[in-house]
């Protein structure tokens, strides 16, 4: 079974951009267009990376979205991106990334990898 990640991105051809090469990279992909959906699929689900866009409509951002999953699972990697947003270095954690859209295939499967690589299992206690 593939190890899955949770992508979330409201814009639509961006979304299907990041699924197709996060799905050539060997994973599967579940996508959402906002945070409050994001929420129940990590709810219901197990993933091992949540990618997130930052500005998008729903209750919060995608940086309230990463603040929240890490408050049920802090080992659990996040790589968070935007085209308006800049984050100040060291304002995240060891297991989070930013990187700026739009991004490359190169810089974002050496993103994933090097978080992956940290062998931090996004599989939480009760979850599948």
């Amino acid at each position: 079974m593939l190890q899955r990640v949770l992508l979330v991105e409201d814009d639509e051809i961006l979304r299907w951009l990041m699924a197709e090469a996060v799905a050539h990279f060997g994973y599967q992909v579940v996508e959402c267009s906002n945070a409050d959906d994001a929420l129940r699929e990590f709810n219901a689900e197990s993933f091992v990376l949540v990618i997130t866009d930052v500005s998008m409509p729903g209750s919060i951002d995608g940086l309230g979205l990463a603040k929240t999953i890490w408050s049920t699972n802090r080992r659990l990697p996040v790589i968070i991106v935007s085209g308006h947003t800049v984050l100040p270095p060291g304002s995240l954690p060891g297991n989070a990334r930013f990187i700026t859209k739009p991004c490359t295939l190169d810089v974002l499967s050496h993103t994933i990898s090097e978080l992956l690589a940290h062998d931090q299992p996004g599989d939480r206690p009760g979850h599948p």
